[in-house]
């Protein structure tokens, strides 16, 4: 597994941006504007009115402004919705992923020209419901260009599908996709493509490459990602295996176990839960030695 795989997210709180960047805002603005100049030239030829393009300089102006601070707001508007989605996939109750689908269901007409359905896809592979996800993904937006990071999270969603197949094969695939992935470079993105990496190694059941995948994770200094570093040593019993290192690995503290085990409940984890549930017992009445 490449360092480059599991390295720390940007250390901006929220990283780059995945939907609101400053090409996808120039080019869909100008794009719709670009539109509103065709359809009146159209209707000048259509009335063969006398007038030029030209005479309605101010007003193709004002559309031009107006419809770029428009394009930003929505841009904004579904940068907050797919980080909240992703949010919600690693974090979520069922009932509150329940409730963001049906959200997503009420946008707005304009906006649902600019929306990328790749956190409904995730929010709905974290309720099983894979169908659902495979449908969603088939769907997109007519004006949301595609590229740069979008494209990437899309390889992360691709690989939540794999994994969600849940076959030897088709958890190997999803595995080497993701430990393949550079950082997107967005704190949720990032974490959302941990998140689905470490299910698929408990979901796969095979140690050493879980250990590997600790080795990584527990240089991160992001609080979130050390919930997963919890999952994978309690569910594995990895800390037996901290002789073979240079260094011994750190405890796990109380708060964080107690935050991984609220995570797993969350994802119906019920097994991990009992695991990290006797961790958390065996520090808080630790055996007295008479």
């Amino acid at each position: 597994m490449s360092d480059a795989a599991l390295a720390p997210t940007v250390s901006a709180e929220r990283g780059r941006p995945l939907v609101a960047t400053p090409s996808r805002w120039l080019l869909s603005s100008a794009g719709l504007t670009g539109i509103f100049v065709a359809g009146l030239e159209a209707y000048l030829v259509y009335t063969r009115s006398e007038a030029t393009l030209g005479s309605f300089a101010s007003l193709i102006v004002t559309v031009g402004v107006t419809v770029t601070a428009l394009v930003l707001a929505i841009l904004r508007a579904e940068e907050s919705r797919l980080t909240r989605e992703l949010r919600t996939a690693r974090t979520g109750t069922p009932v509150l992923r329940g409730l963001v689908a049906r959200r997503r269901q009420n946008t707005p007409f304009l906006a649902k020209l600019f929306a990328t359905r790749l956190g409904l896809a995730a929010v709905l592979l974290a309720d099983g419901d894979r169908d659902g996800a495979l449908d969603v993904m088939a769907s997109g937006s007519p004006l949301l260009v595609r590229g740069g990071r979008l494209d990437r999270l899309r390889a992360v969603v691709d690989a939540d599908l794999e994994r969600s197949a849940g076959s030897p094969a088709s958890l190997e695939r999803s595995i080497q996709q993701l430990q393949a992935m550079t950082p997107i470079g967005n704190r949720e993105a990032d974490l959302y493509r941990t998140h689905v990496l470490v299910k698929a190694l408990l979901e796969q059941g095979d140690p050493d490459t879980a250990l590997e995948a600790v080795r990584m994770l527990e240089s991160s200094h992001d609080d979130e990602q050390q919930l997963y570093v919890a999952w994978l040593r309690v569910w594995f019993d990895l800390d037996a295996e901290a002789a073979d290192y240079r260094h011994a690995w750190p405890a796990l503290a109380e708060g964080q176990l107690r935050m991984a085990t609220l995570l797993a409940r969350a994802h119906g984890a019920e097994k991990l839960v009992e695991k990290l549930e006797q961790r958390v017992s065996s520090i808080a009445r630790p055996d007295h030695q008479g």
